[in-house]
């Protein structure tokens, strides 16, 4: 018997039903950034219906007398004196919207898309407002010595640090957020006491501002007394090959984030497994909408200011990377 070939195949022209896709109907992952800048701050909550402006003070430490007193005389009061610093909250909103017919016709929920999108751009907007306020302090700016960080720079400038009395934070540690391209010239960093197993560092005091926590979310070790979350949202000045990437190294109330109460944003710092909180308003038949063609809303509105402190609280760090 002859060999006979099939009559119809998926090639067949005229079996047009059969060209169809099968769509996933889960998305793929997104390249997202995590956010880590919050961490490093310090919260100061303003209340509801106090107004807009937040205003903190600073009482100035007296002189050392080192004169003896002149006996019989009362000597003259040592006066006080205070600075003032003053913070103005803002309101911060977007929102997403869908039509009612792609809400019904689309093959994946739109909705839940929007609330992750929005939640993203929600989460990095704060930490991007954070950290524009960190930036603009150009007296904390201190260029390395070398091409490449190492850990020398770190222990630098703890050293500035104290060396002005500034003081770490509750659990006995200064706080940086770092890129990930300088992680990796501290963890090659092969010079007699540079890298110290960043990488596997294990944290010792478990208290973190009364907290009981095993690290921060997104630390990678401690080096020079300086506890680090990486993130790549850092600012980079200049391009490729001459970029140069800002690491930022804190002291306790070197810069304040003020939430007004019950209306400040979520403190995301991994947007991939945790959500910034939006509101989902549903659509349908309204006085703004008759005829319902609106399929759904997602929003977000926070009210919040950062603010520096004391620009002397702050380091930022500017070198290469040897990676790029």
């Amino acid at each position: 018997m002859a060999y006979a070939p099939p009559g119809s195949t998926t090639q067949t022209p005229s079996l047009q039903h059969l060209a169809s896709v099968y769509y996933d109907r889960t998305a793929l992952t997104q390249l997202m950034a995590r956010f880590y800048f919050a961490q490093c701050c310090n919260d100061k909550p303003m209340p509801l219906n106090s107004g807009k402006t937040i205003q903190f003070y600073r009482v100035g430490l007296p002189s050392f007398n080192t004169q003896p007193a002149s006996e019989g005389y009362i000597p003259n009061p040592v006066p006080e004196a205070s600075t003032t610093i003053r913070a103005t909250v803002e309101e911060y909103s977007d929102f997403m919207s869908t039509s009612t017919l792609l809400k019904e016709t689309d093959i994946s929920d739109v909705q839940t898309r929007m609330v992750e999108e929005l939640s993203y751009r929600g989460a990095g907007s704060v930490d991007t407002i954070i950290r524009q306020e960190i930036d603009s302090n150009a007296s904390s700016l201190f260029p390395t010595a070398g091409t490449n960080i190492s850990a020398v720079d770190f222990r630098a400038q703890n050293a500035r640090l104290r060396g002005i009395n500034a003081r770490p934070f509750a659990d006995g540690y200064l706080r940086g957020v770092i890129h990930p391209f300088i992680t990796y010239d501290l963890t090659v960093d092969n010079t007699a006491g540079g890298f110290i197993d960043l990488m596997k560092y294990t944290q010792g005091p478990s208290v973190i501002d009364g907290s009981k926590m095993s690290g921060f979310n997104g630390e990678v070790g401690m080096i020079g007394g300086v506890r680090l979350m990486e993130s790549t949202n850092v600012s980079v000045s200049g391009s490729s090959p001459s970029a140069l990437y800002s690491t930022y190294i804190f002291a306790n109330e070197a810069v304040g984030i003020v939430d007004l109460a019950g209306k400040g944003p979520s403190r995301i710092t991994d947007p991939q497994n945790e959500r910034f909180r939006v509101n989902i308003v549903p659509g349908g038949p309204s006085l703004a909408d008759p005829t319902g063609t609106i399929g759904g809303i997602v929003s977000y509105r926070y009210v919040f200011a950062a603010k520096t402190l004391d620009p002397n609280r702050i380091r930022i760090i500017q070198a290469d990377a040897s990676l790029v």
